[in-house]
């Protein structure tokens, strides 16, 4: 069904504007132009808007990363969420990444490479492509004063196990739910939200009930 401009704003609950410049970006395909002044567009466009607002606010993607989405993981629209899968990283990146080498990140925070390297193999760090972006200089600025006081890292290694083990059960569930399952982008987009959205509220709304109960011990 071709729908106007009014349909698709009203179901995507999007303004003309943006969904204007999702087309001049490249996010959008070009509409039927029918007449001069009326223009088309295909279901489609609906499930595409959707999920590009879906990246922008459970990814916090911006416009030039989803453009990089498309064009460089040759992106396919009809498999949606299952082919974020795939490109996950371009995704996490900064917007602006500033790539550093093993050598400028050690000199910026004045640490040798013995101390990058043994927070790489911990898993506590990770390399991104071509190097380390300003996230990486963030957790790697924490995990140094987090030394400070933790010296033997009981905290970090009880980090780092639970997200190894939360992470082990999330692929071996997503795999059987996949497997099993008719309608895989519906599958994934659940998976997402609840890797996106539930898994942090529930860790971090034990995290304040737990500090409140202890603190009411006292």
């Amino acid at each position: 069904m071709a729908l106007k401009m009014s349909q698709l704003t009203q179901m995507t609950d999007t303004p003309k504007s943006t969904i204007l410049y999702y087309i001049r970006e490249g996010l959008l395909p070009e509409p039927k132009k029918i007449k001069p002044n009326v223009h088309l567009y295909d279901d489609d466009f609906v499930d595409r808007i959707r999920f590009i607002k879906y990246l922008q606010t459970h990814f916090n993607a911006s416009i030039g990363q989803i453009k990089t989405l498309l064009r460089d993981g040759d992106f396919d629209f009809s498999r949606g969420f299952e082919a974020v899968l795939e490109t996950l990283d371009t995704l996490t990146a900064p917007a602006t990444p500033v790539i550093m080498s093993d050598a400028e990140v050690c000199e910026k925070l004045g640490i040798d490479a013995k101390t990058l390297e043994r927070y790489l193999r911990m898993g506590a760090v990770f390399r991104r492509k071509g190097g380390f972006s300003e996230k990486e200089i963030e957790i790697l600025s924490i995990l140094l004063e987090l030394e400070k006081i933790d010296p033997e890292g009981t905290l970090l290694k009880t980090y780092i196990e639970h997200a190894r083990e939360v992470a082990r059960r999330e692929t071996d569930l997503a795999r059987r739910l996949l497997d099993r399952s008719g309608e895989k982008n519906d599958v994934v987009k659940t998976l997402f939200d609840a890797t996106l959205i539930l898994k942090p509220y529930l860790f971090n709304m034990h995290l304040v009930h737990t500090y409140q109960e202890r603190a009411g011990e006292e």
